[in-house]
């Protein structure tokens, strides 16, 4: 059952950024005086609300893109890419695009929010500054504040953004020159350090933010400077601590991603949507980027009218998708088999879960068993992204509440358990622990069902899991393992640009492009009987030549491999409207 409790709180604040002068003529129309916000913690907590409601703005996310620019989506059909989406794939985009601006004054509006709730928080007298939920809302507050400073570095200009420790009241103050990287670390981490010391363990909303949260976010930052000492004791808090959190195992993992699952025991983080509420709220819509619905799924639900009601705007990869269908499965676990107790099931749970394929035989997509059934695989189409879509629920995206599939109300997960595993893992594995960062990674294989690695046995390394690695000692083996299975396979379309930081961050982005251009695959037929005994076939993807029929199948990363250019293309660039409007900016 989703918890709407915060939704349905009022929204005092609620501003929009479309540019430097309409930015600030939304903070002042009403004379808003850091002196007088509110008169007491109700108030305030109300307006902490509109803070988390900006995070409900798909552009801060960028899902889409940021899939498209690694090495996880590519832009619909092999054989005529959407043109946007190909811009981003092969590695083309600068930065006068819509999505920059949109996705920098998405995020820069949460901190906005985010300032005069600190401001108004710390104006108060100290009756209300005594009491523990005037510092669990300073903790939120500051938590939200510091995440997007976090993702701003982590994504854009190379780490050089501007930091705003207060809500611009002016064309002067809005004009603010670039910080260093190392400032904007000091400064959100100090944040992400006041939010991780002062906020509860379990907050009564699933919706707010713990210090749990605090402590996977606060870890990935020391992970991604390579201060393993500092990561590995948040990463172990998250793990051990008193979250609640706990990995979803045996049957439960069909939970995952599905509405039957939202908040479940290994969320972190989740954005709350939700069809029911958007229907009541006038002037709403769609494309509102405060919606309480999203669009991905009609971008990742395959094409009307074959139940889907989606675009399928952004599809898995090749290797992808040769990858999550290959994965070796334990034979020992029950669960692979089928209902007679010896066959075995025909994908491993984690493709089921994560990803639909034709010769999916066992899982139901869109009320269909097998999906094949419905929905069509067939060309260079031979797969989709579930994570994100309602097929659990639904015949068709455009049968939801609404009636469109365009507005979704599917959660969408942000931060699970599993990520604060493999990052523990990493930290392991890079200062000498290989055991240690096996015995982790084999906490998600085995809730997958999925074979254990051993320690020095190679037999699990396929060659498709390496194009970085430059060495073939077991330890770099199970590095490349580590980063180029386990994690995408387990978070792919999780985070924020995840998998394009990681790529940049182990500095194997083009290695990466070029061995995955080198790469073949093709797809084949796969012949099949639906339960009218008609028959068809679909695609099923195998590695290998390429045969004539699908010649257009690996055209993936061969632009990417060439266009990518370490400066212009690992961080986004500085957006062209921060140029044109911030005077201290060059």
């Amino acid at each position: 059952m989703k918890n709407y409790k915060y939704i349905f709180s009022l929204v005092a604040l609620i501003v929009t950024l479309q540019s430097c002068e309409s930015y600030l003529e939304e903070i002042n129309p009403n004379g808003v005086s850091t002196d007088n916000y509110w008169k007491d913690l109700t108030e305030s907590n109300e307006n902490l609300t509109s803070v988390y409601n900006g995070l409900l703005n798909q552009y801060i996310w960028g899902i889409d893109n940021e899939a498209l620019r690694s090495d996880i989506g590519f832009p619909k059909s092999r054989t005529n890419p959407v043109s946007y989406g190909y811009e981003w794939h092969s590695q083309k985009f600068d930065n006068t695009g819509t999505h920059y601006f949109k996705s920098w004054n998405g995020m820069y509006r949460v901190i906005w929010r985010a300032n005069q709730v600190i401001a108004g928080l710390n104006n108060m007298g100290d009756q209300f500054k005594s009491e523990e939920s005037w510092t669990t809302q300073m903790g939120e507050a500051r938590f939200l504040r510091g995440l997007m400073h976090f993702y701003l570095h982590s994504i854009y200009n190379n780490g050089q953004i501007i930091i705003r420790d207060e809500a611009p009241e002016n064309l002067e103050e809005f004009s603010k020159p670039l910080s260093t990287s190392e400032e904007a670390i000091t400064f959100f981490r100090d944040d992400l350090k006041y939010a991780y010391d002062n906020l509860p363990a379990i907050q009564p909303q699933k919706t707010r933010i713990s210090k749990g949260t605090a402590a996977l976010v606060l870890g990935k930052s020391y992970l991604y400077t390579k201060e393993y000492d500092l990561a590995m004791p948040l990463l172990n808090d998250v793990i051990t601590g008193p979250y609640g959190y706990s990995l979803l195992e045996g049957d439960n993992v069909k939970l995952l991603f599905t509405q039957d699952g939202d908040y479940n025991s290994e969320s972190i983080l989740e954005l709350n949507y939700t069809e029911v509420h958007q229907r009541l709220v006038q002037n709403k819509d769609e494309w509102d980027e405060e919606a309480y619905t999203n669009r991905w799924a009609r971008y990742t639900a395959p094409a009307s009218p074959f139940g889907g009601g989606g675009a399928n705007y952004f599809l898995p990869t090749s290797w992808l998708t040769f990858a999550y269908s290959n994965e070796v499965k334990d034979t020992n676990d029950s669960r692979n088999k089928k209902e007679d107790g010896v066959t075995s099931i025909s994908v491993p749970l984690r493709c089921a879960q994560m990803i639909a394929v034709v010769n999916d035989e066992e899982s139901t997509y869109y009320q269909s068993k097998p999906g094949y059934e419905k929905v069509p695989f067939g060309g260079t189409t031979f797969s989709y992204f579930k994570k994100l879509t309602n097929h659990d629920r639904l015949t068709s995206e455009d049968n939801n509440a609404i009636g469109s599939s365009w507005a979704s109300g599917k959660n969408v997960v942000i931060y699970r358990l599993s990520d604060a595993y493999l990052m523990y893992a990493e930290c392991l594995l890079e200062t000498g622990d290989l055991q240690g960062a096996i015995d982790n990674i084999n906490v998600i294989r085995k809730r997958w069902g999925l074979e254990s690695l051993v320690l020095n046995d190679e037999s699990l390394f396929i060659d498709y899991t390496s194009g970085a690695a430059e060495s073939t000692d077991y330890e770099t083996k199970l590095r490349d393992h580590l980063r180029h299975v386990e994690r995408p396979l387990e978070l792919c379309l999780e985070g924020n640009g995840e998998r394009a930081i990681d790529l940049r961050r182990w500095n194997v982005t083009k290695k990466r492009f070029q061995y995955l251009s080198d790469s073949e695959y093709r797809v084949v037929d796969y012949n099949f009987t639906k339960e009218d005994g008609t028959t068809g076939k679909g695609s099923l993807i195998e590695k290998g030549e390429t045969l004539v029929a699908n010649s257009n199948l690996n055209i993936e990363f061969d632009e990417a491999a060439v266009n990518f250019i370490e400066e212009l293309h690992a961080y986004l660039p500085l957006p062209n409207d921060e140029i044109l409007y911030n005077q201290e900016v060059d």
